[in-house]
């Protein structure tokens, strides 16, 4: 039974200690070796988020929210932030190997001596997270940092820990007094699904476990805290979103949304950068544009066609009702029009008479054409999948709808939804805005 335990309560980033250890070992050692300074560049560069991939697999680290935010990422988003000062204090909840910390340490002053560097850092730089790997390897960048900036001729002496007693091992969410003592609270939270409790008033059902966790750090920040976050895009451009972006404003007032990209290259989800300022006044919230809309005065998409989201669910919907033709995305050729569907399918609920566009609601940035549309035409009814978003022209033409697929064929459309939603699928709003002239 003995084994059994101990494996149960092995860490699940054990294989990491041994990484964290070479990293002890360069700090206590001489910087007058000739490749110090190169394997320094490294441990602060990408090295420790390439080791865990090495060590640990994508599902332990999906499981556990491991995703380091990496040196390009981490330096963006401390260059959004506002108010650095010698009095400022930074807190990072869940602070992995330190990539954020590394990057605000990047930006405060040198002290006389690397002792006294350090101390101020201790004072100013604090996080926490669950594994203990991670702390101890935070800890040692940092102090790696200060050696490589002091250009010190000889190693650490003292226990990295009796420098950065405020990053620690805890459940970031719990520590009360960390959030109120910050000035800039720093977020790269999980990106997983959650439940939400049933004690939440602004939303309820399963969420992405980052828009708890920036709500959580916000109800608990002072006001006047300012907030530098990295967060999935689905936060900034999903309908189901709407809630945690209605939350957000009344908390904060909202002061930079911008879109990055791909996270990395082993997390292929796509995220923006957001900086907040925690509000006195929750009560009037300031309005803040989430995304980019059409120009004042261009009609858009919403203005000629209602657009909706299809109604068939496959394999849950029963096949009953009148018999329909049926569309869905494996039957009908992109950028074409269409009038011949040998598909038939029973569906008691709603069908759409044509003419009408359909565009593909899985979307990409990065596709030769995100709006990947077809014209459907014919006098009867058709059933439409859910995975399809219709566009139902209000004039009941087929010359509508065939500017409408001109238009969506374009590199203006592109750059509009690359802009407007960087999620892996398209919405009823994201569409309905798209900027469209008849």
């Amino acid at each position: 039974m003995i084994p059994v335990l101990n494996k149960a309560n092995r860490s699940p980033f054990s294989d990491y200690s041994a990484y964290v250890s070479s990293l002890k070992r360069l700090a206590v050692g001489s910087h007058r070796v000739a490749d110090w300074n190169t394997r320094v560049d490294a441990a602060l560069n990408g090295q420790a988020s390439a080791e865990l991939r090495r060590v640990a697999s994508v599902e332990t680290r999906r499981k556990f929210g491991a995703f380091f935010t990496g040196t390009d990422l981490a330096s963006q988003l401390i260059d959004c932030g506002t108010g650095f000062s010698a009095t400022s204090i930074f807190y990072d909840p869940t602070c992995g190997m330190g990539d954020l910390l590394i990057a605000a340490a990047r930006k405060l002053p040198l002290r006389k001596t690397l002792s006294d560097t350090l101390r101020q850092w201790g004072h100013q730089l604090t996080g926490t997270d669950l594994h203990r790997e991670f702390i101890e390897g935070a800890r040692t960048r940092l102090v790696l940092l200060a050696l490589q900036r002091h250009k010190s001729d000889d190693g650490l002496r003292i226990s990295a820990a009796e420098f950065f007693p405020g990053i620690r091992v805890a459940d970031g969410l719990k520590q009360g007094a960390m959030f109120t003592r910050a000035t800039h609270l720093l977020l790269n939270p999980p990106f997983g699904q959650v439940i939400v409790p049933a004690c939440c008033k602004w939303t309820g059902g399963r969420i992405t476990e980052a828009a708890a966790f920036v709500i959580t750090a916000l109800e608990q920040a002072r006001p006047g805290a300012h907030m530098l976050a990295i967060l999935p895009e689905v936060l900034r451009s999903g309908s189901f979103s709407k809630h945690w972006r209605k939350r957000v404003s009344q908390l904060a007032d909202v002061q930079l949304v911008q879109p990055y990209g791909i996270f990395d290259n082993s997390a292929d989800v796509d995220v923006f950068l957001l900086r907040l300022a925690r509000r006195a006044d929750t009560q009037n919230p300031a309005p803040h544009a989430w995304t980019t809309a059409a120009a004042p005065r261009t009609a858009t998409v919403a203005d000629f066609f209602d657009v909706h989201v299809g109604r068939v669910v496959p394999h849950r919907d029963e096949e009953s009702g009148p018999l329909r033709r049926y569309i869905h995305p494996r039957n009908i050729p992109v950028w074409e029009e269409v009038t011949r569907i040998p598909e038939r399918r029973r569906h008691e609920g709603l069908a759409y008479q044509p003419p009408f566009v359909v565009l593909r609601r899985t979307s990409r940035p990065g596709q030769p054409y995100r709006a990947a549309a077809t014209v459907i035409l014919g006098t009867t009814p058709v059933a439409v999948e859910n995975h399809l978003i219709v566009c139902e022209p209000h004039d009941k033409s087929a010359n509508t709808c065939r500017a409408l697929m001109a238009q969506l064929h374009t590199q203006r459309v592109n750059e509009f939804l690359d802009h407007r939603i960087r999620c892996r699928h398209l919405t009823v709003s994201s569409v309905a805005g798209i900027p469209f002239k008849l």
